[in-house]
């Protein structure tokens, strides 16, 4: 067998290629990720037999390269970073570079040639889906920054008047708070106005933004504002600071309100959407965020292998007559998908569901004597498991559905699961010439700017 090292980075690899008896055969090399020098390392790499490539998976910059080859029918591993870290460390001498690194995963993937996984290329949908996840998760945070600074100001400027109104927010991303503090930003916008005159403008301000009317609110707000201290005084500048934070948060609030609804839309065409949200304490924004990442539940050997994907496995650190039961979790896997899972967790402790097993599995360990940390980790590496299971379940009972290319059109065969029958749907779309079909991945696929063609290209494994 041939290991060849990819030693990815931004805009740039560093390959190297060791044989037999780790003896090199090529020594480590520069490779741009451009289409002339990745088409030239394919063919490079094609040259020998029984060839592995094995390469790190660090952020996006190795997907250009792994899909690349992977398309070429070259045989390709990603690896965890921590495995590659810890492998070979024999040396007392620190040195860190490209070309060094290049060899060390080469020889990793010669001396681990049994426990490599093949690299596929995720599918167009998925790979949008969590792209959106991503982009919420951040988004998300930045609004929750902004809401924080936001409150920060009108604890100086309008104490106390975000107790009146509650924190729903719009579909289209408008908060009642958010935009009445950009009409009314300081205080004395309220108190220097009499009672009848502030009324009749939060009437219209409420009118106008679709809001509900409640004259008892008005005089309560009104009531606080003449009752307040206040230690920023009525001035552009402080206009400047509240009212223009309100207004960037309701830009970003508005734009995560987007991402959401797309998000969610695109989870909706996978196949296992409506299983992931039937969990309890799953409604479709944590079922679009679970299914974004981690993808085809497939993909994973077993259900421990989703929990040390997830970094909530826990450890074991004997020695001597020191024997432990379990230790903390490796927190080495995918830190979104813990905070998903924790999400859920969490709904079942306050919601209390005593019918449902997840809450049950978390009462007993709460009745055990364990500390919060302990079964709140125990709850979330349960749920997994119980995700592997029933959505695999669900999965390997969906039934495969194959594409061809006919007239240099894409095929897309979807189908329709009734409750004794299935239908199947033929569709070609230019629009989707240049995805990487394969499987469901456009499952309920549907563009009413295209036609319809109907073909023979319908295949149904197990029938």
């Amino acid at each position: 067998m041939v290991a060849v090292g990819v030693d990815v980075s931004k805009g740039k690899s560093t390959v190297a290629v060791v044989g037999e008896g780790k003896k090199i055969l090529q020594k480590p090399f520069d490779v741009t990720h451009n289409k002339v020098n990745l088409a030239e390392l394919t063919e490079f790499v094609k040259k020998y037999e029984d060839v592995c490539v094995a390469m790190e998976h660090t952020g996006v910059y190795y997907q250009v390269v792994a899909e690349t080859l992977s398309k070429a029918g070259i045989s390709v591993s990603v690896v965890n970073p921590v495995l590659i870290n810890e492998y070979g460390n024999n040396s007392l001498r620190k040195v860190k570079t490209d070309k060094k690194d290049s060899m060390k995963i080469a020889r990793y993937a010669l001396d681990n040639r049994n426990d490599l996984r093949n690299y596929s290329t995720s599918d167009v949908l998925r790979d949008s889906l969590k792209s959106f996840v991503r982009q919420f998760n951040f988004e998300d945070k930045t609004l929750t920054s902004h809401k924080n600074r936001l409150n920060a100001l009108l604890e100086r400027s309008f104490p106390g008047i975000d107790g009146f109104f509650n924190g729903a927010t719009k579909t289209s991303g408008h908060q009642k708070l958010i935009d009445f503090v950009i009409r009314f930003w300081h205080n004395d916008c309220v108190s220097s106005l009499s009672l009848a005159k502030f009324t009749e403008k939060y009437r219209k301000f409420c009118k106008k933004n679709n809001y509900n009317f409640c004259e008892n609110i008005a005089k309560e707000i009104h009531a606080l504002s003449r009752n307040n201290i206040t230690t920023m005084q009525r001035n552009d500048l402080t206009e400047m600071l509240v009212a223009d934070a309100a207004r960037q948060v309701l830009s970003i609030s508005v734009r995560v309100e987007k991402l959401r609804s797309k998000m969610i839309e695109l989870a909706k065409q996978l196949p296992e959407f409506d299983t992931v949200a039937s969990f309890y304490g799953v409604g479709e924004t944590i079922a679009a965020k679970l299914i974004g990442e981690i993808g085809d539940v497939r993909r994973f050997e077993s259900k421990w292998s989703l929990v040390a994907y997830a970094g909530v496995d826990p450890g074991k650190n004997d020695s001597g007559k020191k024997v432990s039961i379990s230790g903390s979790i490796s927190r080495a896997g995918d830190a979104l998908i813990r905070k998903f899972a924790y999400q859920v967790v969490e709904v079942h402790l306050l919601k209390s569901p005593v019918d449902e097993p997840l809450y049950q599995f978390l009462d007993k360990k709460r009745s055990e004597g364990k500390n919060y940390y302990v079964y709140m980790t125990a709850a979330c590496n349960k749920f997994l498991r119980m995700y592997y299971g029933r959505v695999k379940e669900f999965m390997d009972a969906v039934p495969e559905i194959s594409t061809n290319v006919s007239d240099s059109h894409e095929c897309i065969t979807s189908c329709d699961f009734g409750k004794d029958t299935t239908t199947f749907t033929c569709r070609q779309d230019k629009a989707m010439l240049e995805s990487n079909l394969s499987g469901l991945q456009d499952f309920a696929y549907t563009n009413s700017a295209v036609g319809y063609t109907p073909c023979d290209n319908l295949a149904r494994v197990g029938i």
